[in-house]
């Protein structure tokens, strides 16, 4: 009732419109999000297309590999896979691929300590790689770092 209030009202009206109108199946997941910020980045973007974004949407929700539901739609955005915290390869499968390298990083070939490496998807995530022992290579830190890809 604070007649001071209407610029702000008027602002969360224009991005609860703008959330519907980009993602128009309402889900748990978007509670809690940061949808200001969300809107004073996209809001002027033209290109976005609702359906298709939704349809992005409902595929991540249903990816076993992304444990980050709620980045799901920073992501289909701005196509930074950090915000969805996706699935790392387990400590089991790490040791299994590390051991059948014999220890050695696939992209150079020096030996390493199992400490020193890291896993990394064969496959990309991004180009559909799943998070499973046949698309694991283990690289030292450094190669892994610096390789394409990412």
């Amino acid at each position: 009732n604070d007649p001071n209030a209407v610029e702000l009202w008027n602002y969360f009206s224009s991005v609860m419109e703008w959330v519907k109108s980009i993602f128009p199946t309402y889900r748990r997941e978007m509670k809690g999000i940061e949808w200001g910020e969300i809107y004073n980045k996209y809001k002027n973007d033209k290109s976005l297309d609702g359906a298709k974004l939704d349809k992005e949407v409902a595929r991540l929700m249903e990816d076993e590999d992304v444990t980050n539901k709620k980045g799901i739609y920073w992501y289909v955005l701005s196509k930074e896979e950090k915000y969805l915290n996706i699935r790392a390869f387990s400590d089991n499968i790490k040791r299994e691929v590390y051991e059948k390298q014999g220890g050695k990083c696939k992209k150079c070939g020096k030996s390493f300590d199992i400490s020193e490496m890291e896993a990394d998807h064969i496959i990309p995530w991004c180009d559909g790689g799943k998070t499973e022992i046949d698309n694991c290579q283990m690289l030292c830190k450094s190669d892994n770092r610096t390789k394409g890809g990412k």
